[in-house]
């Protein structure tokens, strides 16, 4: 598929390109990016992909491993929980906030990106992924903390390979469950309990961490 973009800041635009693959989980630990590959899949020349790529390289998101390629970092289990513990107290507070200024037409609006997220999980790993970062997202957008939502999105950067990971581990009976943590959530933001809310996401995102020690050190 080519990918061609106008030339605008090009390599403002290919890294906010690559960071938002990243944080999709549209690609998993290890995987290889070399440089001419993207300049060609981007329609631009090598110097943008370079710029953008050392961006990404200076936040931990990707490893230079050659002149010519960067590879997706594979995290341990003890950077792996690093990540979550930040992104527990960062999304909770999101979600405290968030509770205590969300109308029923947010929530309704966060319901259905809930129902395409358990759709998408019984046929596609990398469409949940997607759909999963969309329900963090928009719940992180109605905290009205857009400081901390840049932040978390260095966090989504970095954790993202790891989710497309599990959700192709997590059996979909698991995922599609009504005990799946976002119900909690969407209940108490209905409820408007701003210290449910936050228990509720940092459950949500504390799940994975059973497959974070199970595979941290494998991925």
């Amino acid at each position: 598929m080519n990918k061609k973009i106008v030339r605008q800041s090009l390599s403002k635009q290919l890294y906010e390109s690559l960071r938002l693959a990243l944080m999709n989980g549209q690609y998993e630990p290890g995987h290889r990016l070399t440089i001419a590959g993207l300049a060609e899949e981007y329609g631009t020349s090598i110097t943008p992909v370079r710029e953008a790529i050392f961006q990404l390289v200076n936040e931990r998101a990707l490893e230079m491993r050659a002149a010519t390629w960067v590879q997706v970092p594979h995290f341990d289990t003890t950077q792996l929980l690093e990540i979550q513990a930040i992104r527990v107290e960062l999304e909770g507070r999101a979600a405290f906030e968030a509770a205590g200024r969300v109308t029923q037409q947010d929530i309704d609006a966060l319901r259905a990106i809930h129902t395409k997220f358990i759709a998408a999980a019984a046929r596609d790993p990398g469409e949940a992924s997607i759909l999963n970062r969309d329900f963090h997202f928009a719940l992180l957008k109605l905290s009205g903390m857009p400081i901390l939502e840049g932040i978390c999105e260095t966090m989504w950067a970095l954790i993202g390979p790891f989710l497309l990971t599990f959700h192709k581990r997590m059996p979909i009976r698991e995922i599609a469950s009504e005990e799946h943590k976002h119900h909690e959530l969407l209940n108490a933001l209905t409820a408007g309990d701003r210290e449910r809310s936050r228990r509720a996401m940092q459950d949500d995102i504390v799940w994975a961490e059973e497959l974070i020690r199970e595979i941290g050190d494998k991925t």
